[in-house]
């Protein structure tokens, strides 16, 4: 089952969606820390963090996908579970690969499919005004940015080798940093990301 893990990531490494970033965990190679950065549509500007869980009986069971981050979407319950069963109601060996899961879900945030929802209050609220839908995905953005700074999540452990858990830099730092962008200054480790998070935070 290594073997086939190993040749999955190396697969996805290679296949994998823009925008897309995962890491196996220190503690089991069937469980896959992830973030998708989305740009455009009404998630735009979201950093949401997710888990991908391999089944022990892989290649011949399809994984699962649970966000850590919450998402208001008619395809992912309240759990953060995905619905996969919908795109990949079978999984066929080293036909279906993760690297297709990974690029059905960020699809996911493109496309609000109704169809077959697993979130009942999601659908009705695209169905009865998209207005309201839109805010509430907003929020989720809004709240996604937060989240990646300020809080950490009890399924993303600190010792797990989670590369996408961070802590938020002391007062002095983030001072430093600002200084330097404002001054038209490379700082270390500045991305758009971070960028956005300073205006989060200012």
């Amino acid at each position: 089952r290594d073997h086939e893990l190993f040749a999955e990531y190396k697969l996805l490494c290679n296949n994998v969606p823009s925008g897309v970033y995962v890491v196996p965990s220190f503690k089991s190679l069937q469980v896959w820390h992830g973030m998708i950065f989305i740009k455009i549509g009404m998630f735009a500007d979201g950093c949401f963090k997710f888990n991908l869980y391999i089944p022990d009986n892989f290649p011949y069971a399809r994984p699962s996908l649970r966000f850590v981050t919450p998402v208001f979407h008619p395809q992912i319950k309240a759990s953060g579970e995905l619905n996969l069963a919908k795109a990949f109601p079978t999984w066929t060996p080293r036909k279906d690969r993760i690297w297709h899961l990974l690029r059905y879900t960020k699809r996911c945030f493109f496309s609000i499919n109704t169809f077959d929802a697993t979130n009942p209050e999601a659908a009705e609220a695209v169905h009865k005004s998209i207005d309201t839908f839109r805010n509430r995905a907003k929020l989720c953005v809004e709240r996604s940015i937060k989240m990646n700074i300020t809080e950490e999540s009890d399924l993303t452990p600190a010792d797990d080798g989670n590369v996408f858990n961070v802590s938020p830099l002391p007062s002095i730092e983030l001072e430093k940093i600002k200084e330097k962008l404002l001054s038209g200054v490379k700082a270390p480790f500045c991305s758009s990301l971070v960028r956005r998070a300073l205006k989060t935070l200012t």
